[in-house]
């Protein structure tokens, strides 16, 4: 969902004539914050059901882990929300005429920095924060292969330090997708593996 969001809402926001463009796409932004929910919605539902089975290998960690994706999805909604009010912002700069423009404009600047800055804090740094704990568990006890657990530890701590080169101003053009690409395809393995394998609960005492 966030590579589809990214998709509908990357080239609203990056355009020139952004809040034109937000007021008159209005139905695909309505679409994109309601996947954007479902998003921010879903990681905390993933926590909420893995908690059990975590703590039972360290406490401090599986509610560390239920931590940081509550906080993923907060963020993630917040930044959802910063679309809904460039929609509204958009439809009054069409209404306002060339003398208020700057003021509308002065806020949509606002409102897009808040943007990109919640869903680079959400879905890079907290993000890859939840990836290190979680994988962390399943390695320590072997709820997955050692193999899948320690990719996705690394694919984390990449991701975590690309938002935070993003958010400190750092170049990171040349680096992002091979920052992104691990965590992002140690996804879909383990989500496979789960699938037909599940966690190895045996080795949970």
């Amino acid at each position: 969902m966030g590579v589809l969001n990214a998709g509908m809402i990357g080239p609203l926001i990056g355009s020139a004539n952004y809040l034109a463009g937000m007021a008159e796409s209005a139905g695909l932004v309505m679409v994109s914050v309601l996947l954007n929910t479902i998003m921010a919605a879903s990681v905390v539902a993933i926590a909420v059901v893995l908690y059990p089975v975590l703590k039972r290998s360290s406490e401090t960690l599986a509610i560390g882990y239920l931590a940081a994706r509550i906080m993923e999805g907060t963020v993630l909604a917040i930044g959802g929300i910063a679309w809904l009010g460039l929609v509204s912002l958009g439809q009054g700069f069409a209404e306002a005429g060339v003398p208020d423009a700057a003021h509308y404009q002065a806020l949509g600047g606002v409102l897009v920095s808040l943007s990109m800055s919640a869903f680079t804090l959400g879905a890079e740094i907290v993000f890859g924060i939840s990836a290190l704990v979680l994988n962390a568990l399943l390695f320590k006890a072997t709820l997955v292969p050692k193999w899948i657990a320690i990719w996705g530890f690394i694919g984390g701590a990449l991701l975590s330090t690309l938002g935070v080169m993003k958010i400190v101003g750092l170049p990171y053009a040349a680096v992002e997708i091979a920052f992104t690409a691990p965590v992002a395809l140690n996804e879909m393995v383990l989500a496979i593996w789960l699938i037909f394998k599940g966690l190895n609960l045996a080795n949970l005492v």
